[in-house]
């Protein structure tokens, strides 16, 4: 038998009912709705209590969702796959949580999520400027490194001595930027080619001013890096919103 609940996607600041069309879970047919109290209001469709399975299908209708909503209103995102067994249970939430929800909506009021990945073009390049920088690393390679030993531990001090100058070199790409932004947060890298990857909490004031420094960044290091630009997007990365059921 198919229970169902409510899914939500996130909170805004109104005291109207918006209705934002057929485009959420399950195949982008079901509304989208609101239903709030003392002017706040969760952004929610009809859905299935079971869970939803992490497949590119549902996160991108999770996310188009939630873009689509911040288009009129700044949003708070919740997290993938927040179902509540009914209304009463979401009216209860925003109620209990009606002060940290507004300061939340207020701090991000005018505000936008910007996401940078800067890319090394040539890892062998890279490579051969640390066998230069690193004196140990070059003993090894043009010395006795050449037994196994050796060979693992030129490995570990080249991994060592990469994630340093990601580390040095990324701060100076960032640090310009840094200045413009409200927020910043660091992502792990996953790969070797990867200097960083941040995202920026932005006030749409200064939009104009970090794309500039963004494009003066990519133009002078052109023959050294890429640099991806995503956004604007809703702030995913500045909230963390989970609701827990008695």
């Amino acid at each position: 038998m198919r229970h169902e609940g409510k899914y939500m996607y996130g909170i805004i600041a109104t005291d109207e009912a918006p209705n934002f069309g057929p485009i959420g879970m399950g195949g982008g047919e079901s509304e989208v709705i609101t239903v709030g109290t003392q002017g706040l209001a969760a952004v929610i469709s009809d859905a299935s209590l079971d869970h939803y399975t992490l497949s590119k299908e549902n996160l991108t209708t999770h996310t188009r969702v939630i873009e689509k909503v911040a288009e009129d209103y700044t949003i708070l995102p919740m997290r993938f796959c927040t179902v509540a067994e009914s209304t009463d249970e979401i009216l209860s939430f925003l109620e209990d949580n009606e002060r940290q929800l507004k300061n939340s909506l207020k701090d991000l009021e005018g505000k936008v999520e910007i996401g940078i990945k800067i890319i090394w073009k040539n890892m062998k390049e890279i490579y051969e400027e640390m066998t230069l920088e690193n004196r140990k690393i070059k003993e090894i390679k043009t010395g006795g490194g050449k037994d196994m030993q050796g060979l693992i531990q030129a490995g570990q001090m080249v991994e060592v001595a990469l994630e340093e100058k990601k580390a040095v070199e990324g701060e100076e790409y960032l640090r310009p930027l840094k200045k413009m932004s409200v927020r910043f947060k660091e992502e792990e890298n996953k790969t070797e080619d990867m200097v960083v990857t941040a995202s920026f909490l932005i006030d749409k004031a200064w939009l104009g001013e970090f794309d500039a420094q963004v494009d003066k960044m990519g133009r002078e290091h052109h023959k050294r890096i890429d640099v991806k630009y995503i956004g604007p997007i809703p702030p995913f990365s500045f909230v963390n919103l989970e609701m827990h059921w008695e």
